[in-house]
């Protein structure tokens, strides 16, 4: 399973996906999913066992976290933030 995190701009999406890779994360960028919002924008996902992790170090970094959801194994998302 995935976890799918928001930010609130492309500028932090970027930010994140760089720290997150520098801790041996495994990052990738997708489209928002619609299923989650009709904005267009970009998104970060991760495995579910990252989820704790990539969470501490975004608030170290003090890197504001609009939402995130975990993508279901048949593709549904269930919010969690």
């Amino acid at each position: 399973m995935k976890c799918v995190f928001l930010f609130p701009s492309i500028h932090q999406v970027m930010r994140s996906e760089k720290l997150l890779k520098g801790a041996g994360i495994e990052v990738d960028l997708i489209p928002v999913p619609r299923e989650i919002s009709s904005d267009c924008g970009v998104a970060v996902e991760i495995s579910l066992g990252s989820e704790e992790r990539a969470t501490q170090i975004l608030g170290e970094n003090r890197i504001p976290l609009l939402e995130s959801y975990v993508r279901g194994p048949k593709g549904e998302f269930e919010k969690r933030r």
